[in-house]
């Protein structure tokens, strides 16, 4: 196995075993590999609709299993109901939008911003469901608010405890290089530079679609009834 095709930090490890089966896991790691090599060739390095449907295609399998709105549904979920605009309602926008950001992050090579954007789906969840219940919820990052609803017990320990540990992820993701970081247009030279590699880049995507199906389907979703109504139309 590639190093850089490797899980590198213990945090996604632990939440990669936690939510998938071994088969599953290896799943993500043939497609990052299946992606690694496409990006390579000539032909998707000139082709940016060929490239970013190439990764969608990639991901499509997995996400089907995991259910409700993965990638290919919100892409024909906007084709049918919102013209293929890329435009959502305002409450959809913060739940969706980072997913699509996301895979094309996958595609230009920055795992550490697809990483963000992933985590940022998750955010947008929680922001939500808790709209009314936790003071100032709009305006807080994901940390704040895992920390919070550890202190108050608003979710089951076991959640709590993942998304304790996607706000580590996205902390990291957002503060930290590696000690040759560059911010140059140069894709080669961008992916060394990286603190994350593309398999950690799309394990984090199945991560975050799965736990965001956990607190959609959650008991305690189901008692915030306003959003959780709104919630469940979104996962669907």
């Amino acid at each position: 196995m590639e190093k850089e095709l490797s899980i590198n930090h213990e945090e996604i490890e632990k939440l990669a075993r936690q939510l998938f089966s071994e088969t599953e896991c290896s799943q993500f790691l043939n497609v990052a590999d299946r992606l690694h090599r496409i990006f390579k060739t000539e032909e998707y390095m000139h082709n940016n609709e060929i490239a970013i449907e190439s990764v969608r295609e990639s991901v499509s399998a997995i996400d089907k299993v995991i259910g409700g709105m993965g990638i290919d549904n919100l892409l024909v979920r906007l084709e049918n109901n919102h013209g293929f605009t890329g435009r959502y309602p305002d409450e959809e926008r913060p739940i969706h939008r980072p997913l699509q950001y996301a895979l094309w992050s996958i595609y230009l090579g920055q795992s550490r911003t697809a990483i963000e954007e992933n985590c940022q789906h998750l955010e947008g969840i929680l922001k939500l469901m808790f709209e009314g219940a936790i003071e100032n919820v709009d305006i807080r990052p994901l940390g704040s608010i895992a920390k919070e609803i550890k202190k108050r017990s608003l979710l089951n320990g076991k959640i709590i405890d993942q998304l304790i540990l996607v706000s580590k992820i996205l902390g990291i993701a957002k503060h930290e290089y590696n000690e040759n970081a560059i911010r140059i247009p140069n894709l080669e030279k961008s992916l060394k530079s990286q603190v994350f590699n593309i398999h950690e880049a799309i394990s984090m995507y199945f991560i975050c679609r799965k736990i965001g199906m956990h607190l959609i389907q959650s008991p305690e979703a189901s008692e915030m009834a306003s959003n959780a109504s709104r919630l469940h139309k979104m996962g669907q």
